[in-house]
């Protein structure tokens, strides 16, 4: 685990492995984090754009390479989702987060890297891209500058009535998990909780992902399943619907916890990956790093 002194600064590096970053809503986050007293350091390929990505594969690949072997980096956080991380994972590295553990911070297509990095010493927090910070009502602050200090604040939710854990939680954007799906970064479920969510999915595409999921075994190696927010569906369609379609799969006798305030939604709240996580029939709760 990433553990660091409460008096000295952490210092972030900001890169952009996905899609390009807008960049009004990058310079407020940025300001946002230095406001904080964070030291940063911007990619030096952040600002750039071909396209639906933030640069060639070779510009953002420097860019993550350089966050992750910076000995004196504490996070690694992402300036925002997309598309892209996932071209770069037969090519990365990252010898130096063995060296030096970190941070690595972000959500959506942060969940490439996420399961990349799930078998690695680093600390993986599902959480704002830095160009939402800046953004009026979009973050709940206070539980993310905790969590990056290792205290992580219960989150609310709904599910059944005894409790069920701890168990650590794997997963992220369903959109991007399904992808991953017999590769070599396919993430460990045994014994975990599996964290889904997504944004902008029509429900006959995201049952098309749930079934492919419950296909390749995924719901019948979990222990339970979170859901986190399920928004821009189509007209009519609701994250019940998804509820109810991932209760069809799920073996029967397994928890599903519904609700969470994770995800592509406003007021949003940051949850830790791989670390043990116990549903109390109200709360979600973690122990302190």
């Amino acid at each position: 685990m990433v553990k660091r002194p409460l008096h000295r600064r952490l210092r972030i590096r900001v890169v952009a492995p996905a899609g390009p970053v807008h960049r009004e809503d990058l310079e407020a986050g940025l300001a946002l984090l230095r406001r904080r007293g964070f030291d940063v350091l911007e990619g030096r390929f952040l600002r750039e754009r071909r396209g639906y990505l933030a640069g060639t594969d070779g510009e953002r690949l420097r860019d993550l390479e350089e966050a992750l072997d910076d000995p004196l980096a504490d996070v690694v956080w992402f300036a925002r989702g997309g598309y892209g991380t996932t071209r770069l994972l037969p090519l990365l590295q990252g010898e130096g987060l063995r060296r030096r553990p970190k941070i690595l911070c972000g959500f959506s297509d942060a969940t490439a890297l996420f399961a990349w990095a799930q078998r690695r010493p680093a600390r993986l927090l599902y959480a704002p891209s830095v160009q939402e910070l800046g953004r009026q009502g979009v973050c709940v602050l206070k539980p993310l500058w905790e969590a990056l200090e290792g205290r992580y604040l219960p989150l609310p939710g709904k599910g059944p009535l005894e409790p069920h854990g701890p168990f650590p939680v794997a997963g992220g954007c369903l959109t991007l998990l399904s992808v991953l799906v017999g590769t070599p970064w396919e993430p460990a479920l045994v014994d975990r909780w599996l964290f889904l969510e997504d944004v902008g999915e029509r429900l006959y595409r995201i049952d098309r992902l749930l079934t492919h999921l419950a296909g390749a075994g995924w719901f019948e190696r979990a222990a339970g399943v979170l859901l986190g927010s399920f928004t821009g569906m189509g007209e009519g369609e609701k994250a019940s619907d998804v509820a109810r379609r991932v209760r069809e799969i799920l073996p029967p006798e397994k928890p599903l916890v519904t609700g969470l305030p994770v995800g592509h939604r406003t007021r949003k709240r940051p949850l830790p990956l791989e670390v043990p996580a116990r549903w109390d029939g109200r709360r979600l709760l973690f122990p302190p790093v």
